[in-house]
């Protein structure tokens, strides 16, 4: 994960994804938002869990490593 975040970047402007919603429609809002700063996959996948708060966080936070993501 040697890509830095944008030199703009001041975080996201939306509602923390709790898991009681629609996760779909937040990882809408999340890409819409996130691609105003950048298109890479992997600044993507840095600020992501900081779109999340609560259960979702802490399940996200546990999640095992994955082959895809041991590649970034």
């Amino acid at each position: 994960m040697d890509v830095e975040l944008p030199f703009h970047w001041k975080g996201l402007n939306i509602e923390s994804y709790d898991g009681t919603t629609d996760p779909d429609k937040h990882v809408n809002i999340f890409s819409t938002q996130a691609t105003l700063y950048t298109d890479h996959d992997v600044v993507f996948c840095s600020i992501f869990p900081t779109s999340l708060k609560g259960a979702a966080l802490s399940w996200f936070t546990y999640l095992p490593p994955t082959p895809l993501l041991a590649l970034i």
